[in-house]
């Protein structure tokens, strides 16, 4: 079973954007429930051969609404850059403890959707799910680490590969 990530983000106008995350040594977090995130290089039908340059789509999490609500909303709504975002995913030890394994961090990175829902109240295998939303970001930059080993890659959308 999946565990949820942890968020920090902060704006270039508002600053540090605290989340409502309560559980120890994540305090302030925005408590992540899902994540959907596409990187993908266009391909010939015909011979499945690349035809151009890679394509970034959104990093969509999903959360709770919380206090980080109103201020992701305000960054949204008046386009405010993100200074730093970063995605911490987190999974049980051999040793049966909670740690770090993977970081996502995006740079240049504005919020370009949000998404406000709530499920389906009468369906009973909703009742341990709240009011949600999801919080789509665009970037420039992206920088994805396996912390155990310290493996590392990044990407720039603006950037040529060869």
């Amino acid at each position: 079973m999946p565990m949820p990530g942890y968020m920090t983000l902060s704006g270039q106008n508002q600053g540090k954007i605290e989340g409502g995350c309560t559980i120890s040594g994540h305090e302030g977090a925005i408590l992540v429930q899902g994540v959907d995130h596409t990187i993908e290089i266009p391909k010939s039908l015909q011979t499945g051969l690349p035809t151009g340059r890679r394509i970034h789509g959104p990093l969509t999490i999903t959360k709770e609404i919380d206090k980080a609500s109103p201020k992701l909303f305000q960054a949204l709504t008046s386009g405010e850059q993100l200074s730093s975002a970063k995605l911490e995913y987190h999974r049980i030890s051999p040793q049966g403890k909670e740690e770090l394994y993977y970081t996502v961090e995006i740079k240049n990175a504005v919020i370009t959707s949000l998404r406000k829902y709530v499920p389906n109240c009468l369906d009973p295998n909703n009742k341990s799910i709240g009011h949600m939303e999801d919080v789509s970001f665009t970037y420039e930059t992206i920088i994805e680490t396996f912390t155990p080993n310290g493996i590392e890659a990044q990407d720039s959308w603006n950037a040529p590969k060869s």
